[in-house]
This record gives C-alpha cells, sequence and structure tokens, in this order.
C-alpha cells in the first residue's frame, strides 16, 4: 500500500470517526489515550476487554479508544514492546540478565523441568516489560489526550462557525 493511501485513511477515520463522536470532548480523548496506553502494555489478546474495562472505570467513551489498540499486532509488537523493555531494564538498573529462551528450549530433561526453565526466563522479562511499559503508555497517552482534547475542540468550533444551521454534536 502506498504512504499517501494509508495517510488518507488515518485522517478520514480521525475527522469523521474520531471528532464526529457525539460525546464530550474530554471523554473522547480519554478513550483514545485509554486506547493507546493499553495499546502499549503487553496484554495481547485481552486488550479490547482492558480497553473497554478502563474506559468503563474511568468514565471515558468506550467505543473510542478501540482501534486505537490495533496499533499493536504481531507486525508492530517487536518495534514497541521492545524499547519499553529496554526502558525498563535501563530504570531498574539493567540488574536483570538477558533471557535465553532458545536455551529454555533445548535444555534437556523432562517436560516439567523444561516448563520450569522457560518460566524462568520469561521473569527474567517480565518485570523491565512491564515497568517500561507503563511508563511509555502513560507518557504516550497524556500526550495524546491533549493532543486528542485539543484537536475535538478545535475541529468543532470551526464545524460551529462553518455550518451555523447544523445541530450541534
Amino acid at each position: 500500500m502506498p504512504v499517501r493511501f494509508v495517510l488518507t485513511r488515518a485522517r478520514r477515520f480521525f475527522i469523521y470517526r474520531v471528532l464526529h463522536v457525539d460525546d464530550t470532548p474530554h471523554r473522547i480523548a480519554l478513550g483514545i489515550a485509554t486506547g493507546i496506553f493499553i495499546a502499549w502494555t503487553p496484554t495481547v489478546g485481552f486488550q479490547m476487554a482492558l480497553t473497554l474495562l478502563l474506559s468503563w472505570l474511568l468514565g471515558a467513551n468506550k467505543l473510542a479508544g478501540l482501534p486505537f489498540v490495533w496499533v499493536s499486532n504481531p507486525f508492530t509488537m517487536f518495534f514497541i514492546y521492545y524499547p519499553n523493555y529496554l526502558l525498563g531494564k535501563s530504570i531498574l538498573g539493567g540488574k536483570y540478565p538477558n533471557a535465553d529462551f532458545i536455551e529454555a528450549i533445548n535444555w534437556s530433561g523432562n517436560w516439567i523441568e523444561k516448563i520450569q526453565s522457560w518460566w524462568a526466563e520469561t521473569w527474567k522479562v517480565f518485570e523491565p516489560l512491564w515497568l517500561g511499559s507503563i511508563i511509555a503508555g502513560v507518557i504516550l497517552g497524556t500526550i495524546v489526550y491533549f493532543v486528542t482534547y485539543r484537536s475535538i475542540v478545535a475541529y468543532r468550533k470551526h464545524w460551529y462557525k462553518t455550518h451555523p444551521a447544523r445541530e450541534k454534536f
């Protein structure tokens, strides 16, 4: 797909599916920020449900954030989660050794020992990945909230001026 096509689709999506949602700018922006935050956490497979739950708890628009969790998918996971892991590892002082999953798979022994070895390697990644993901998700979610909120307010002010006969949405 050409880049121009993707950018055009993204622009149209933002204009017609975000700016025109029948809700307050705060609730829409908070819903999108929630979706971005959840997308940056390693909760693949549960992200849509978590976005709905967190949006409900925060009083955000539940549907506005759902498309934004699709940012993290099998094609983008490495580019999202590896920097998060490095961020968490650097904050924790680099005390976590690198996980060696290949060694865990090839390790000889019965299947219980292999599972224990696999989990031991997974735990080496778990804490730094979650810490980095939460920090990056909070920062990106906050930025997205303010940019989206201001975009919605500015767009609606312009819309009301240029379409005075239309109902406010």
